[in-house]
């Protein structure tokens, strides 16, 4: 049988956060579809892909299955997980007799899985994987009153991929009709036309990334990484004084005769403080996130940038354990301030003050810094795998 493998991958992830879909979070230096990508195509079993992303993100999706051996197709998505799996049948060559759907989010999909499904859907016409339950369930409404306690062992939870033939899948589609765009996976809308769903066994490595915690079993899958890795970066920066600017340090303005140049508002503890996060995870720096010549950044908030660096480690499985941050500055006196700074810096990260040390000291007279001709931030960021 002619078998194809559909990727729905144009959902946004809400519950996952962070400012772009969770398919490209960083897994081992390359984005999370390209790993999903890589296990289907890899598959003997399978003959060709149709990854369906958000219209917005098609080049960056055929960018990502570039390196594919096999024939890909990359399409526009629909409103729904089941509009997108429709889009991605209907674009499948005439030859095609059996379907896969396969989650973009599960990167860590065991050869063997795809092989138990695939004989599945040679014996009964439709397969899914499914785990046991293993802890007692309960049925409740809306008020969270449980209703009923279920009959665990007959319980699955299922997986993907979601193997079936292609005309039963087609047949459920039309027979469902638009109410197809209110199930949340195949085996429901096959279900609904009355079709017979097999369910195989699953395997727990077979994880989906739903939320940021999520990585860390994948990457523990993929990479064999612990949960509790632990990396540490180191930042640094200095601007000059000026007296045409007022002075922000540690997203907090304080009064002082002079303030700092730059193209944001120069705060140097946080920018100190953004480069050291980022050397911890690996992703980059200040200057190349937010280039100092691009007039969106002009005057911006540096604590803007903290938040967003923020969201970029929990997108990649990172929590922040603690900062440290050493300011050099002969003036102003920064004790009074110290506290504000960790709550203004800790706030942009979701984090809490207690994981933010501040300290200042002097050059003692010595350099630029001595001379009262700028201020420098050394910082340090200890990052630790989410889930450890």
């Amino acid at each position: 049988m002619t078998v194809a493998a559909i990727v729905p991958a144009a959902g946004r992830g809400a519950r996952f956060g962070g400012a772009e879909n969770k398919i490209w979070a960083d897994v081992g230096g390359k984005p999370l579809i390209e790993w999903t990508l890589s296990a289907l195509d890899a598959h003997p079993g399978i003959d060709s892909l149709v990854i369906v992303g958000a219209a917005d993100e098609l080049d960056r999706i055929r960018q990502a299955a570039k390196m594919l051996t096999k024939a890909a197709q990359v399409v526009a998505g629909g409103a729904t997980r089941a509009a997108s799996v429709l889009r991605g049948l209907e674009s499948l060559d005439a030859g095609v007799q059996t379907v896969l759907v396969h989650d973009a989010a599960r990167p860590a999909v065991p050869p063997d899985l795809i092989d138990r499904v695939l004989a599945g859907v040679r014996r009964h016409g439709v397969a899914i994987p499914g785990l046991p339950c293993t802890d007692t369930a309960k049925l409740c409404d809306a008020q969270g009153r449980v209703e009923a306690t279920l009959d665990r062992p007959r319980i699955a939870l299922v997986q993907t991929p979601q193997g079936c033939r292609r005309d039963l899948l087609e047949r459920a589609y039309d027979l469902a009709g638009p109410a197809a765009n209110e199930t949340t996976d195949e085996s429901s809308l096959l279900e609904r036309a009355g079709i017979a769903v097999h369910i195989v066994a699953g395997d727990a490595a077979n994880v989906k990334v739903t939320l940021p915690v999520d990585l860390a079993a994948v990457r523990r899958a993929l990479l064999g990484r612990s949960d509790g890795e632990v990396r540490t970066g180191l930042g640094y920066d200095v601007h000059r004084l000026t007296s045409e600017r007022e002075l922000w340090l540690g997203g907090v303005r304080i009064e002082h005769a002079q303030g700092l140049e730059g193209h944001s508002d120069a705060d140097v503890v946080v920018h100190a403080v953004c480069d050291a996060l980022l050397g911890a995870a690996g992703l980059g720096d200040i200057g190349l996130l937010f280039p100092p010549g691009d007039p969106a950044h002009r005057n911006r908030r540096s604590t803007e940038f903290l938040a967003e660096i923020g969201a970029r480690l929990r997108a990649a499985g990172w929590q922040v354990t603690n900062i440290d941050a050493a300011v050099l500055a002969e003036a102003p006196r920064l004790a009074p301030h110290r506290t504000a700074m960790a709550e203004a810096m800790a706030q942009a990260l979701e984090l809490e003050p207690e994981r933010i040390s501040i300290k200042a000291t002097t050059s003692e007279g010595l350099g630029p810094v001595g001379r009262r001709e700028g201020i420098g931030c050394w910082a340090v960021a200890t990052l630790q795998r989410a889930g450890g």
